[in-house]
């Protein structure tokens, strides 16, 4: 175990220790001109925005995420939300139907890219991880590297993402007993963002507003900020049954991560800045991957020493598995 350690810090050391006109010089890359980082911010502050026009008037998106019409007619609902509630009202309707299948061809192609791009979690989240890497900061020497510091955020709960899919379960089991979509409307972190949202609105505009709704999305949400400081992506990684649902597409969605093979210099940081725990370095070897926590968030791409050339996110066919010493290409 020493010999594996040590190996490792020496690749890690060898990357800090890079002639810095050789990382700059790959920072100016063709590739690294999209920072998928600020494409991602503008993505869901687009999305954001286009939910906030319903204030104005502007019915683009009237709703929220869980559920939404769009451009005045067009009924969306969120696909674990869906299922959550046939089970509590034990009525299929087409209505419903043709709602969730939109959604459900977004996620065909897109895969779990939701939770990276759209969820509006995913940018709290990081807010708390500036927060939570400035306090320790002042705990650190002053040269310790990027790399470093990216490795004493990933000390993360390792617990099993599996037992979300117990939870996800059991939520619908609740939902069915009750007879009410207990997750949805309840602990969503969708459901809680979006009446935050429109209580504070109707606060600001002095409209009517249910005050005890209003505190208690308040309180969700700052239930998942505090956990996030203390328990990194655990609603992500384990517990969310809406990203759990999503992570299944992941298996056969047209978006994953694709490998070049023969550039990687095994510093192992597209690893160590995943939030989401994905091991990617066993599949390097391979074609690409499909991972069912990955977000498609593309941090491994802008970690990588190649800055985009070894892993990129592409839409594609689905193909065969690729030869590998490690076994199958998919990973679960």
């Amino acid at each position: 175990m020493n010999i594996v350690k040590d190996s490792y810090e020496l690749r890690v050391k060898s990357y800090e220790l890079k002639d810095k006109k050789t990382l700059n010089s790959e920072r100016r890359t063709p590739n690294s001109l999209l920072n998928l980082s600020k494409l991602r911010r503008i993505v869901l502050l687009a999305v954001i925005m286009l939910f906030l026009l319903q204030f104005l008037r502007v019915k683009v998106l009237v709703g929220g995420l869980s559920g939404s019409v769009a451009v005045w007619f067009v009924r969306l609902i969120d696909v674990y939300a869906y299922f959550e509630s046939l089970i509590a009202s034990k009525d299929f309707t087409f209505e419903a139907l043709i709602a969730v299948l939109p959604i459900i061809g977004i996620y065909l192609i897109f895969g779990r890219a939701f939770c990276g791009w759209v969820c509006p979690i995913d940018f709290l989240y990081e807010v708390v991880d500036k927060i939570k890497f400035r306090s320790q900061k002042s705990a650190r020497p002053a040269s310790q590297s990027e790399a470093g510091e990216v490795r004493s955020q990933k000390k993360i709960l390792d617990i099993s993402p599996k037992i979300g899919y117990v939870i996800a379960v059991t939520l619908l089991v609740i939902s069915a007993l009750i007879g009410i979509p207990f997750f949805t409307n309840y602990l969503s972190h969708l459901t809680n963002f979006f009446r935050a949202i429109t209580g504070g609105v109707y606060l600001a505009l002095n409209l009517p507003v249910d005050k005890t709704v209003l505190i208690f999305s308040g309180a969700v949400i700052f239930f998942l900020l505090v956990l996030e400081y203390f328990s990194p992506r655990l609603w992500c990684r384990v517990l969310c049954p809406v990203g759990k649902t999503y992570g299944l597409f992941n298996k056969i969605s047209l978006i994953k991560l694709k490998f070049v093979e023969g550039e990687c210099g095994e510093c192992n940081l597209c690893e160590q800045v995943c939030h989401m725990n994905v091991k990617i370095t066993p599949y390097l070897d391979q074609q690409g991957l499909r991972d069912i926590n990955c977000i498609y968030c593309g941090r491994c791409v802008e970690g990588c020493g190649t800055k985009g050339k070894l892993i990129k996110i592409k839409l594609s066919p689905l193909s065969s598995r690729p030869r590998s010493k490690y076994g199958g290409g998919i990973s679960s």
